[in-house]
C-alpha cells in the first residue's frame, strides 16, 4: 500500500496474536519520536515530563496493560493514543488536528521499526469514523422529508 501524502491520523494495528508486552522493547524509540516531533511546541517547564510519561507507559506495557500514550494538550502537537476499541487487538495511532505529512512520516517510521523487530502489524490512515450526519432534535436532515429523521419521526420540543 502506498501511504498518502498527508493524513490526520496514522493507525498501527498489531497482529491479533500480539499484546501490549510485545511493545516493551520498541516503545522507548516510539516515545522519543513523538517527543522530538513535539519539541518545538514543548513548554520549558515540562522538562522532566516526557521521561516520567515514558516510565509510566513502560510500566503499563510490562504488565500487559493499555498505556496512557503521549496525549499532551498542545494546540498543534503530535499525539500518540492507545484507544480502547477492540480488546482482542492492540492498536495505537498518531494524530494531529490538521492533515499533514508529519503524521504519515512518523507512522511509516514506526511501521518500519516494528517490521525490523518482527512485530506483525497493519497500517491504516484517517480511520476515524465520524458516523452519519445528524441534525439537532426536532430538525430533519436536509436530505429527508419533513417530519422524518433517519432514526424515525422527529419530535419537536417546546
Amino acid at each position: 500500500m502506498v501511504p498518502p501524502v498527508k493524513a490526520r491520523s496514522g493507525h498501527i494495528l498489531l497482529d491479533p496474536k500480539r499484546g501490549y508486552r510485545d511493545l516493551v522493547r520498541v516503545y522507548p524509540e516510539i516515545h522519543r519520536k513523538v517527543v522530538e516531533a513535539n519539541r518545538p511546541f514543548a513548554k520549558e517547564a515540562d522538562g522532566a515530563l516526557p521521561e516520567l510519561l515514558l516510565e509510566e507507559n513502560l510500566r503499563d506495557l510490562r504488565a500487559g496493560r493499555k498505556p496512557m500514550g503521549y496525549n499532551r494538550p498542545d494546540a498543534i502537537g503530535m499525539k500518540l493514543v492507545f484507544p480502547i476499541l477492540d480488546p482482542r487487538r492492540v492498536e495505537f495511532y498518531f494524530t494531529k488536528p490538521i492533515r499533514c505529512q508529519e503524521v504519515v512520516q512518523i507512522t511509516e517510521q514506526v511501521s518500519q521499526l516494528l517490521r525490523r523487530r518482527g512485530i506483525r502489524h497493519t497500517v491504516e490512515y484517517d480511520r476515524f469514523s465520524l458516523g452519519p450526519n445528524r441534525a439537532p432534535p426536532g430538525f430533519p436532515l436536509a436530505s429527508t422529508s419533513p417530519g422524518l429523521t433517519p432514526s424515525g419521526p422527529s419530535v419537536a420540543f417546546p
